[in-house]
């Protein structure tokens, strides 16, 4: 038997069509005729996780129910994260489903410090503002107050992540 490439054996838009039906309406997977084990054609399918993910396996292999979502309306698997707008993620109506970097994934992030605002931190009695997008670190400078620090945080968060950005 000869090796086959993991990325050879991904799912494929053509099989998922085959197997699963997609309601971007609801978001809610079912599964076809052609479904194999112990499912029954119309029956939901996956399974909904403690995260409120719902997850499903086809053809062996689990895969996140918003990833498939993706595939079965765009014919292409996304290249970053899917996220869902309302913040619920069991919720996978298409609607609600966008593809973001890592970096506007941790931008959604809530503030972690002491001070309860995201990018900002004290230094010698002063507040220094910084950010991380890209993976890279950005000084944005020292200032007299947290409200200043905090501004010029979220001026370059806004830049940076678009609608994920979040300050607090």
């Amino acid at each position: 038997m000869t090796h086959v490439p993991k990325f050879q054996l991904m799912l494929t838009a053509n099989r998922l069509h085959q197997v699963l039906a997609y309601n971007p309406k609801t978001g809610i997977f079912r599964w076809k005729a052609a479904a194999h084990g112990p499912f029954m054609p119309g029956d939901v399918a996956g399974t909904l996780h403690r995260s409120m993910y719902r997850s499903i396996r086809v053809d062996g292999r689990l895969y996140h129910s918003g990833r498939l979502a993706w595939l079965y309306m765009k014919g292409r698997w996304p290249k970053y994260q899917i996220h869902c707008i309302n913040g619920d993620p069991s919720d996978i109506r298409w609607a609600n489903l966008i593809e973001i970097t890592h970096s506007q994934r941790r931008a959604l992030y809530s503030a972690q410090g002491k001070l309860g605002v995201k990018g900002v931190w004290v230094r010698r009695g002063r507040y220094v503002a910084e950010i991380k997008a890209r993976g890279q670190k950005r000084y944005l400078g020292t200032f007299n107050t947290l409200e200043e620090a905090s501004a010029a945080y979220a001026k370059a968060a806004k830049k940076a992540f678009g609608s994920c950005a979040r300050t607090q």
